[in-house]
C-alpha cells in the first residue's frame, strides 16, 4: 500500500511539474499519500515512546528489587542487633545471679561466725559477762552492717534491671522509627509505579 501511493504521488507531482492540471482523484490520492505518511511517522514516534515507557519500568522494576534487596539487609542488620541485646542481657541476668549466690555464701559465713561466737560466749559466761555484753554490742552492730549492705545492693540490682529496661525500650522504638521510614518509601515508590502505569495508560490512548 505504502509503495503504491509513493509511486502514485510521484506520477501526480511529476504531472504538476509539467503545468497540467490536477483532477481531484490526483488530489485525494496526494492526500493520501501525506497522511499515511503521517500515520506511519506517528506510529514510529510511538513505537519510540513506547520503548522508552517499557525502558523505564524495566529501571523502575530494577530499583524496587534493589529496595527490596536493602530492606532485607535492614532487616537482618536488626535481628542480629536484638540478638546481641538479648545475649547481653542474659550474660548480665547470669552476673547477677553469680553476685546474689556470693553474697548468700557470704552471709552464711558470717552467721556461722556469729553462732560459734554466741557458743564460745556462752561458756565464757560466768567469768566474761562484761566481755559477752560488749560482744553482744558488736554482734548487733555486725547485723546492721548486713542490713545496710543488702539494702544497697537490692538498691543497686534495682537500679541495674531498670538501666537494662530502658535500653530494650530504646532499641524497640529505634526499630519502629526505621520500620516507618522504610513504609514511607516503599509507599512513595509505589506511587511512583502507578504514576508511570498512568503514563503508559495515556500513552496507550492517543
Amino acid at each position: 500500500m505504502s509503495s503504491v501511493l509513493s509511486q502514485v504521488s510521484k506520477k501526480i507531482l511529476e504531472k504538476l511539474e509539467k503545468g497540467k492540471k490536477l483532477s481531484t482523484e490526483d488530489l485525494i490520492l496526494l492526500y493520501l499519500d501525506l497522511t499515511h505518511r503521517e500515520i506511519r511517522e506517528t506510529r514510529r514516534e510511538l513505537r519510540e515512546e513506547i520503548r522508552e515507557v517499557n525502558r523505564r519500568i524495566d529501571e523502575t522494576n530494577k530499583r524496587i528489587d534493589e529496595t527490596n534487596k536493602r530492606i532485607g539487609n535492614v532487616q537482618e542488620t536488626l535481628l542480629a542487633k536484638i540478638d546481641e541485646s538479648n545475649k547481653r542481657i542474659d550474660d548480665t541476668n547470669k552476673r547477677i545471679d553469680r553476685v546474689q549466690e556470693t553474697l548468700l555464701a557470704k552471709i552464711e559465713e558470717i552467721n556461722k561466725r556469729i553462732d560459734e561466737t554466741n557458743k564460745r560466749i556462752d561458756k565464757v559466761q560466768e567469768t566474761l559477762l562484761t566481755k559477752i555484753e560488749e560482744t553482744n554490742k558488736r554482734i548487733d552492730e555486725t547485723n546492721k552492717r548486713i542490713d545496710s549492705i543488702q539494702t544497697s545492693l537490692s538498691a543497686r540490682i534495682d537500679h541495674v534491671r531498670e538501666a537494662l529496661l530502658a535500653k530494650i525500650e530504646e532499641t524497640n522504638r529505634r526499630i519502629d522509627r526505621v520500620q516507618e521510614t522504610l513504609l514511607a518509601k516503599i509507599e512513595e515508590t509505589n506511587k511512583r509505579i502507578d504514576e508511570l502505569y498512568k503514563l503508559y495508560a495515556e500513552l496507550r490512548g492517543r
